[in-house]
């Protein structure tokens, strides 16, 4: 039997985001009780991205991200935390962008947001910027 590693699962490469800061907001009732927290985003493409905080979230949370970085400004980025692991002293934790998962939830424009992102993150283009 054939194991797959999970990052083979991933539709495309992550690409390191070392200067993309986030602010995550949980979704429903948690959301309206609990402040925003901010994290570092550790990778990044057009359908998911990992992040580091010191702060918790059980796979299946519904969050919204917020992104701000160098010629970046996106707000309220749905998603859904697919997996956490405990590192370092915080949580290195997955999420799957919700417009990527379900057809309803599909949004061109944040799909073109998105894809500027993981362009400006891609290596060639960090290499090209230096």
């Amino acid at each position: 039997m054939n194991v797959i590693h999970w990052r083979e699962r991933r539709i495309k490469s992550r690409h390191k985001t070392p200067n993309l800061r986030l602010n995550i907001r949980l979704t429903g009732l948690k959301g309206l009780f609990l402040p925003p927290m901010s994290a570092c985003c550790l990778d990044f493409n057009r359908y998911g991205m990992a992040f580091f905080s010191t702060r918790e979230l059980k796979p299946k949370t519904r969050i919204l991200a917020t992104f701000k970085g160098k010629y970046i400004a996106l707000s309220n980025v749905p998603g859904l935390v697919t997996e956490s692991i405990a590192v370092d002293g915080g949580y290195r934790m997955s999420v799957r962008f919700a417009y990527a998962m379900e057809n309803q939830l599909y949004d061109r424009n944040t799909d073109n947001a998105l894809s500027r992102i993981e362009h400006l993150y891609h290596p060639e283009n960090c290499r090209q910027a230096s």
